[in-house]
């Protein structure tokens, strides 16, 4: 058999991409049919007792990891998401946090679980969302700082405060419920470098690396001319003449003239003004200390009259 029988493909399309062995078995299809169509690529299988439809074009590592989340739930209907696997499923962003395995909560001990995902026994309500019951947001936020690091939980902190999905006393009622935990330290170190004026993962990354670097960088600054007139909003300012922008390249993407002199008007305006601009990439925040080094040399530049 090396093709997908179509009552197949629609019970799996039906549960977001996934089946069970048991399913397919009512469907007619034998063990050794599943493991014929998972060699011939019609069929994935990321866990014992479940197989999941190829993946989509283009499907990136968030993607794949909704998937294999809708995979996991069919095994285990009563777990609840939590850690990462709530923070995608809440809607918020993720950066820089292990998306290799869901992470399920889940009652029992956490040896009896499948290979290849992470069961453990959260604390703190259950919420509903697309994907089905998760760990509420400021928990998993929490969970995220604590399994992949501050800046990973800052990240995703930042996101939701922006969007007013979570509130900074809401975070810290979580943090309370974990201080004894294990890695609770990294939840504290979130908490003081989260800022919900950030707009994007990229503007919040640079910003904790400045602040490690010890380099105060206030986001989102209106910068105006002399007449009052607002000439750009910028996305980090330091020292109150450096502009920080980090340029993820997305709005450049299309190749637009346009776009490509509106930002040019923009920042020799800002130059016109005194102000020294430096420009972030992903590629420059993969490098230690490379953002704050790119400070130090523009603080040496001519502060505006």
């Amino acid at each position: 058999m090396r093709t997908l029988p179509a009552e197949v493909v629609e019970l799996a399309h039906g549960q977001r991409g996934a089946l069970t062995t048991a399913q397919a078995r009512v469907l007619g299809l034998l063990p050794s049919d599943l493991v014929e169509l998972a060699g011939h690529r019609q069929l994935e299988h990321p866990f014992r007792g479940v197989y999941t439809l190829p993946p989509p074009p283009g499907e990136d590592a968030e993607g794949r990891h909704l998937r294999l989340c809708a995979a996991l739930r069919l095994l285990y209907p009563q777990g609840a998401l939590t850690g990462v696997s709530a923070v995608l499923a809440h809607g918020a962003a993720v950066s820089g946090a292990d998306l290799s395995r869901p992470v399920l909560r889940w009652s029992k001990d956490r040896g009896t679980g499948v290979k290849g995902a992470v069961f453990r026994r959260s604390t703190g309500p259950v919420v509903e969302t697309s994907l089905g019951p998760t760990t509420a947001l400021p928990q998993a936020l929490v969970e995220v700082a604590m399994d992949s690091g501050p800046i990973a939980g800052v990240v995703s902190a930042d996101h939701a405060l922006h969007s007013r999905a979570v509130t900074l006393e809401q975070l810290s009622a979580a943090l309370d419920d974990v201080r004894r935990w294990p890695r609770a330290g990294r939840v504290r170190s979130m908490l003081a470098l989260v800022d919900a004026r950030s707009e994007s993962d990229g503007e919040s990354q640079t910003r904790c690396q400045l602040s490690i670097a010890g380099i105060v960088a206030v986001p989102q600054v209106e910068i105006r001319d002399e007449d009052g007139e607002l000439v750009a909003r910028v996305d980090l300012l330091v020292d109150d003449w450096v502009v920080v922008e980090f340029d993820g390249r997305i709005k450049y993407a299309d190749g637009d003239p346009s776009v490509l002199w509106r930002e040019k008007k923009r920042e020799d305006a800002l130059r016109r003004l005194g102000y020294v601009v430096v420009r972030v990439t992903w590629a420059d925040l993969r490098v230690p200390g490379k953002v704050a080094a790119m400070v130090r040399r523009a603080r040496q530049d001519v502060r505006p009259a």
